[in-house]
């Protein structure tokens, strides 16, 4: 057995359409403060007293047997204390299920724990969130993955800068 991954690119994900509990994250396009020639990259902010969403959707690959795990990559805007919390969820539907794929619900939500925010703003850390609710996922599925800052339960002040996603697995 080993690690299969999914990338799920910011430019590739899907964003909820703002209504009532449906708040999403502002995509930002950001240049960094070095030397041209200066590097581009996209970065989804999440509010800290507003709970924001993003999705993503795919096909699961063949060689999933189980234990999906979704990585996070991000910094802070200005906090240098408190912490914060993610949520994830899957909705996933196989060939034949009985289910009409535009009513198809999330399965419960997976949580992480209260993970520490670097000391210094704009600094790079990682949430590993095991998703243990995965909504009976198996190869071949049509897969939704979504991605939530808890800023009801976490501390930290200022966005959450998420600049990386993806979703690793054990292979067969």
């Amino acid at each position: 057995m080993a690690t299969g991954t999914i990338v799920l690119p910011l430019s590739a994900a899907t964003l909820p359409d703002g209504s009532s509990s449906n708040a999403a994250p502002a995509l930002q396009r950001v240049k960094s403060s070095a030397a041209a020639p200066s590097p581009y990259f996209l970065q989804a902010a999440f509010d800290a007293t507003t709970k924001e969403q993003i999705m993503w959707s795919f096909r699961m690959p063949v060689d999933y047997a189980s234990g999906p795990v979704l990585k996070v990559q991000y910094k802070m805007a200005s906090a240098t204390t408190g912490n914060v919390i993610v949520e994830g969820r899957i909705a996933a539907v196989s060939d034949g299920d009985a289910t009409d794929v535009d009513a198809k619900a999330f399965g419960s939500a997976n949580s992480s724990s209260a993970i520490t925010v670097p000391a210094t703003a704009g600094y790079l850390d990682e949430i590993t969130l095991t998703l243990t609710n995965a909504d009976s996922l198996a190869a071949g599925d049509f897969v939704i993955v979504y991605l939530a800052r808890d800023a009801v339960s976490d501390t930290a002040t200022g966005d959450m800068e998420v600049v990386a996603v993806a979703v690793d697995y054990t292979t067969i």
